[in-house]
């Protein structure tokens, strides 16, 4: 009864929500022809702000976006409800139910959380941002938060298929109820550690300086930023890693 959607789909909204830049072949209009800076300033907000698509594509989009929402809504409800209300499923020695319930769990915030947010600010209303600036950092933090749990639940889902399967008594002791409760755990604290990044790099900002209806949530620091940031923790990894292959060679 689980549906996974949202781990096989690419977010519809960031692609729907892709900013159309003028090309460099097109005839930019002079401060001669333009009349006032107003009318510059809303030449430039049009030109950057403009999202290609048609109301056709919109309304193709919002139907696929609430066929999704209701489906995986409702199925990974009944699902976790089934898989932690069953008293005959939590009594079974296997341990798959948990991964299971977890895994349905991080694929219903998703659908909760991210869609109708997607489906009006990334779809229709492309700006202004209407949410307010924590909103805007807490969307990306808890949509990569919950699509990293979704991934790490499945790859802990295969790890104990794999072993119930291929080593079956091994897997009676390594993997007793108490030790995937907490390595479920774990998985979730690393899916919000490794979200913690967006809470620094994304934020509002105004598209076009002064003007509050360019107001939109997108990244906020600059790659390089990322890239010089970054580089130290590389050095470190690389650096460390070389030091400890030295003694083996020796």
């Amino acid at each position: 009864m689980h549906l996974n959607t949202t781990s096989s789909l690419p977010h519809l909204g960031y692609v729907m929500g892709q900013f159309h830049l003028p090309s460099t072949n097109s005839v930019l209009p002079t401060a001669e022809n333009l009349s006032n800076s107003s009318e510059l300033g809303s030449w430039l907000h049009d030109e950057d702000l403009d999202v290609n698509t048609d109301i056709y594509s919109k309304v193709m989009v919002t139907i696929i976006y609430l066929v999704l929402f209701l489906l995986g809504t409702i199925g990974n409800s009944i699902t976790a409800y089934t898989l932690v209300r069953k008293k005959s499923l939590q009594n079974l020695q296997s341990t798959v139910h948990y991964h299971l319930a977890s895994l349905a769990f991080s694929d219903l915030l998703i659908f909760l959380l991210c869609m109708p947010i997607e489906l009006y600010n990334f779809i229709w209303v492309h700006h202004p941002w209407a949410f307010g600036n924590n909103i805007c950092k807490s969307y990306y933090f808890l949509r990569d938060a919950c699509t990293y749990a979704t991934a790490l639940n499945i790859a802990s889902l295969s790890i104990e298929r794999y072993m119930a399967i291929c080593h079956p008594f091994k897997a009676k002791s390594i993997m007793s109820r108490s030790r995937t409760k907490k390595f479920i755990s774990c998985i979730w604290v690393a899916s919000f550690l490794l979200a913690i990044p967006m809470i620094l790099i994304m934020g509002e900002i105004y598209k076009i300086p002064q003007d509050p209806t360019s107001l939109i949530c997108t990244q906020i620091v600059e790659d390089s930023t990322l890239k010089i940031a970054i580089q130290p923790f590389v050095c470190f990894a690389c650096s460390k890693r070389k030091s400890e292959e030295e003694p083996k060679e020796s």
